[in-house]
């Protein structure tokens, strides 16, 4: 009977690294970059959207590029391998953004309007508008050794990735190359969007950094989905706590689940509420519905022709539609390599005729839903890191039965909200929570209020025979001293240094930043304890599949 299960356990592994290797080979690839000066620069972040009908995929990238201290690119080319027929297009900075604000987590206290101490809601995610960067040249390589050509036309060199392309190349695809020539230190790229007969996935088959690279995803689907084939991560509610000053243990909790679990996706909100009505949150805006949000801001960057409030209202009409919705086409503006396979009957031949289209290039809504049926179309958001030095893998779109999550997160206990640590008087037991759900589970689950109290005692205990010498100053500067200033501005930090290369977009506000990183004493004892319990975790195999 032993033999028997090591035999099937063998079977069952290899199938899954067979499954691996068989979406790595079919799946399109993001891309990946090369610099001059070889190595100048590195991706540290990925916004990726993705939308399927079967036998279409549409893909929306952005990449954040930060060059090296030492030796900073002047310039780079984005590599991507794409299918015959592919239509390349530039969209507007809207839709990544209003993905972004629309599926963001927001974490709220365990009560909201606890009997003392600090309520509030914080956002975990970056949603202001950051200045994009188009490309100053874009051309299309039919095979590695045209693409070759190409790239040294520009003064640059495939360097170690010409066996990745040279494989690629054999699949039938061809390369599109962008050129991003006289580049900051910093490099936000304008959404790119490709429309082919890729398979569903998430394509990070050629993405790496020599930094940590932070991945963002958002899927659209007709029904729940994971991401990969392996199992996906959730957060151990026990480990939410809500700090006296008005922020969360979420983003580091979270960061340490990503960073010790690198490849796993960590879905952080997920169901077809965000596409049309959005969520309330307990004490705090709701979060706002894709569509408003998308009109409404590709309108102020002059992506649309037509006014927002009508372009939402068509839409809403359809969004208890049972049936498909009818096929939109690209334009291929930016590019189109060889004939496009797309049967739109469109007098300008693109998406200006669909209702889901508000004019212009805000045609990203239309091609998102083309062929998913408005009133069960799921929007997914789940993060994952690649580590430092590695590629990513491709990650497919797997049809599961998870119910509906975020991506409003609750967290199960205090932080000393009273200044319980000073003489105060803490607050009466929670009771459950007024509204919203926590990522991975609710307080009542899991771990349960038992795991809460120890981790209380735990950090209390450490906390009493610990001293930062800072006389509880909550201040955050860039060395963490007492003295330091109380600003959290990090414009000059070093991204290549960070596990995230959260400091790293541009124009992003302290108030927006992922997590608010401003923790007191006992807050950075927690965090340290969160990020022992993740790798103990890790370690006893408790890291359980996606809810």
């Amino acid at each position: 009977m032993v033999s028997r299960i090591v035999r099937a356990r063998a079977l069952f592994l290899s199938g899954c690294i067979a499954a691996s290797a068989l979406w790595t080979a079919r799946a399109q690839a993001m891309g990946a970059i090369v610099t001059a000066p070889a190595g100048g620069a590195s991706i540290t972040d990925v916004r990726i959207a993705v939308s399927s009908t079967g036998t279409r995929t549409s893909r929306w990238v952005s990449l954040h590029v930060h060059a090296d201290a030492a030796d900073p690119a002047t310039s780079f080319a984005w590599i991507i391998p794409v299918k015959p027929g592919a239509s390349v297009d530039l969209a507007s900075d809207a839709w990544l953004e209003s993905l972004e604000d629309s599926t963001a987590p927001r974490v709220v206290p365990p009560d909201v309007t606890p009997a003392c101490g600090v309520g509030g809601v914080e956002l975990d995610g970056e949603v202001a508008h950051v200045a994009t960067t188009t490309p100053s040249s874009v051309a299309v390589a039919t095979d590695e050794p045209a693409l070759v050509g190409t790239l040294g036309g520009w003064g640059l060199s495939v360097g170690d990735l010409a066996p990745l392309l040279d494989a690629a190349g054999a699949d039938g695809d061809s390369f599109v190359a962008l050129l991003y020539s006289g580049v900051p230190s910093d490099v936000v790229t304008r959404t790119l969007r490709i429309v082919d007969t890729s398979v569903a996935s998430v394509p990070l088959a050629l993405t790496g950094g020599r930094s940590t690279v932070t991945v963002t995803a958002y899927t659209f689907s007709d029904g729940p989905v994971a991401l990969g084939i392996g199992p996906g991560l959730v957060v151990d509610p026990s480990l939410l706590l809500w700090n006296d000053n008005g922020t969360s243990t979420y983003a580091g909790v979270s960061e340490t689940l990503l960073t010790t679990n690198p490849g796993a996706w960590l879905v952080e909100s997920a169901g077809s509420s965000l596409l049309f009505r959005g969520e309330p949150v307990p004490g705090g805006t709701p979060v706002p519905a894709l569509t408003p949000t998308y009109f409404t801001d590709a309108w102020t960057y002059g992506d649309t022709v037509d006014a927002p409030g009508p372009c939402t209202a068509a839409v809403m009409d359809l969004s208890s539609s049972t049936d498909p919705t009818p096929l939109a086409c690209p334009p291929g503006a930016l590019l189109q390599v060889g004939p496009a396979p797309c049967e739109q009957a469109a007098d300008d031949g693109g998406t200006q005729d669909s209702p889901l289209s508000c004019g212009g290039i805000s045609d990203d809504l239309a091609l998102a839903l083309s062929g998913l049926a408005p009133a069960a179309t799921w929007l997914t958001r789940a993060r994952s890191i690649i580590a430092p030095g590695t590629l990513g893998v491709d990650s497919p779109l797997v049809p599961t039965d998870s119910s509906p999550t975020g991506p409003v997160v609750t967290c199960t206990s205090y932080d000393d909200p009273c200044g319980v640590d000073n003489g105060g008087t803490p607050p009466p037991p929670v009771q459950g929570s007024p509204g919203g759900s926590s990522t991975g589970g609710s307080p009542g689950s899991g771990s349960g209020g038992n795991a809460v109290g120890a981790v209380g005692d735990v950090v209390q205990a450490v906390a009493d025979s610990s001293s930062d010498g800072c006389d509880g100053d909550t201040s955050e500067s860039s060395g963490d001293s007492c003295g330091g200033d109380a600003s959290d501005d990090d414009a000059g930090d070093d991204c290549s240094s960070s596990p995230s290369g959260d400091d790293c977009t541009l124009g992003v506000t302290a108030s927006v930043r992922r997590g608010h990183r401003r923790h007191g004493p006992t807050s950075r004892l927690l965090l340290l304890l969160a990020a022992w319990v993740a790798v103990v975790r890790r370690r006893g195999r408790r890291v359980l599949p996606a809810a």
